[in-house]
């Protein structure tokens, strides 16, 4: 009841409504989440918004200031088959493996933009003449989205809003907060901020050429959609659109990556989407109130399936399992209609956890994770311990993190062949004592945080609204390249003239010898 009334003040206090647009196209929850929990705050705090997206948000239906643009392509861009024509997530990808599925991810706003729910919507916009303050986009497909805001809206003030760690397409850099690749992990690589020179340089060519490749695979993409959807006049919408955001809010911050310099038009908000635990449904609850030693949680993620894990590999898990002193329960998400083959009396499968609140249950005592930024952040926001299984994206970089902070053990892919490295990862989480103090710790920490996070992303979408951009929060280094941000001008100028000026010494004082040597060789003659 005291939701509802809060809800209600809300709509009736805020001054200044707005019309805000938002596109986010990646048919992905993890991608979602954060925009999604943004989107149902500015709602209920009585803003206008349109939200262009597959996914829907089931609480917001009934609202009259909320309008939801169905974008779900029914094909199998995302699909679980093996084929070269569809992003396919059930298999671990290397970092230059990823390149493989960005061209794929780069078509897929053309797909979306061609439905008719997203055709009918454009004629609406252009029929009722609507317009919008402000726009939110996704911050891995800017090109596309840019331009389509350009083409539905104008000149409008936009916002990236990004759920990795660190931007990934370099879209910072335009924002005049340069990544510097010596000190700064690029987030599909699996370093620190403490890398030696070799990582350094691996870190560099990673970073450098991945944004370069994935900028032109999206720009390239967009620029063919609208020269051939609206005609040759509108190529042009892509133009500057990496320079045209206004503001970049990351829903996530240093204690989930690293500690890093970032202009004022770049904010870590922090996670967006937690929320207080839920009561759990009564069969789960007794199950984990039945765990007299703890719980383990199993859960591979929305993207990856752990039906898709290598029988051996399944094998090894469910063997360390049945292995467990009485007492230990296991939760295991399992997507599969049947049981699980092998599984044994302690351990629960279930399609489907309400992740939050079971990792908020006090018998939750280790998550295994694949490392997704939205898990990361729900087992710190709890602190439980993890043993993290990156397969893809920035998974890598997040584990990284995980260990580096001392709040678990990564467990690559490869080592789910073998029982003994299985054994050896949770055993050190679940027995070593470390691991369940310092992520405490870690935790307290981020809830200092994460208690700003929505009202802080609330004021930035607000304070662009309503001053019509952040040009007042664009650094001067949004102008340089990083040729001149590395000061390498000024250095080559110096160099130049030291250059210059020691060759002038060099001739002078040749020239010099050269008189005293031959005034010598005179006077020697005429002795």
């Amino acid at each position: 009841m005291f939701g509802i009334i809060l809800n209600i003040v809300l709509c009736f206090s805020v001054t200044g409504a707005v019309k805000i647009l938002i596109i986010y196209p990646i048919p992905s929850l993890s991608h979602h989440r954060p925009v999604m929990a943004l989107t149902e705050n500015l709602v209920r705090r009585g803003h206008e918004v349109f939200l262009i997206s597959p996914l829907q948000i089931s609480s917001l239906e009934q609202h009259g200031n909320y309008t939801f643009v169905d974008v779900a392509v029914p094909d199998e861009t995302f699909s679980d088959n093996r084929q070269n024509n569809t992003v396919n997530f059930q298999r671990p990808r290397s970092a230059w493996q990823m390149l493989e599925i960005f061209a794929q991810l780069a078509e897929l706003p053309r797909k979306q933009f061609l439905t008719n729910s997203f055709l009918n919507f454009k004629k609406k916009v252009h029929s009722e003449k609507l317009k919008f303050d402000v726009a939110i986009i996704e911050s891995l497909l800017i090109p596309s989205s840019c331009a389509m805001i350009r083409l539905l809206a104008g000149a409008i003030p936009i916002i990236s809003l990004s759920s990795f760690p660190a931007e990934p397409t370099g879209t910072e850099n335009y924002m005049g907060s340069f990544s510097h690749p010596s000190f700064i992990p690029y987030i599909r690589g699996e370093y620190t901020d403490r890398m030696n020179l070799w990582e350094k340089i691996y870190n560099w060519i990673l970073s450098r050429y991945f944004a370069s490749v994935q900028q032109s695979l999206l720009e390239n993409a967009a620029r063919r959609f609208f020269k051939e959807t609206f005609g040759p006049e509108k190529e042009s919408l892509v133009d500057g659109c990496w320079t045209n955001i206004s503001l970049i809010l990351m829903a996530t911050n240093s204690m989930y990556f690293y500690p890093r310099p970032l202009g004022p038009n770049v904010i870590e908000v922090g996670p967006l989407h937690l929320r207080p635990p839920e009561a759990l449904p009564k069969a789960l609850q007794n199950w984990l109130e039945g765990a007299d030693k703890g719980v383990i949680y199993f859960n591979l993620g929305c993207n990856f399936k752990s039906t898709s894990l290598a029988e051996d590999a399944r094998n090894n898990v469910l063997k360390y399992f049945k292995e467990l002193p009485q007492g230990y329960r296991v939760l295991w998400k399992w997507e599969a209609d049947g049981p699980m083959p092998g599984l044994g009396d302690n351990v629960l499968t279930q399609k489907w956890f309400p992740q939050q609140s079971i990792l908020g249950h006090p018998n939750v005592k280790v998550f295994i994770t694949q490392g997704g930024l939205q898990s990361f952040q729900e087992a710190v926001h709890h602190a439980v311990p993890m043993v993290g299984i990156p397969l893809f994206s920035d998974q890598r970089c997040n584990v990284a993190k995980i260990v580096d902070a001392k709040i678990g053990i990564r467990l690559s892919p490869e080592e789910l062949h073998s029982f003994e490295k299985i054994k050896s990862a949770i055993d050190k989480v679940l027995y070593d004592k470390s691991y369940a103090e310092n992520i405490k710790k870690h935790s307290a920490i981020s809830h200092d945080f994460t208690s700003q996070s929505m009202d802080k992303a609330m004021f930035w979408v607000e304070h662009v609204a309503r001053h019509g951009g952040a040009s007042h929060l664009r650094p001067a280094t949004a102008e340089a390249n990083i040729f001149q941000f590395l000061c390498l001008d000024i250095i080559s100028v110096i160099l130049g003239l030291i250059s210059i000026l020691s060759f002038a010494m060099y001739v002078l004082c040749k020239y010099l010898v050269s008189i005293v040597f031959v005034r010598v060789s005179l006077k020697t003659k005429e002795h």
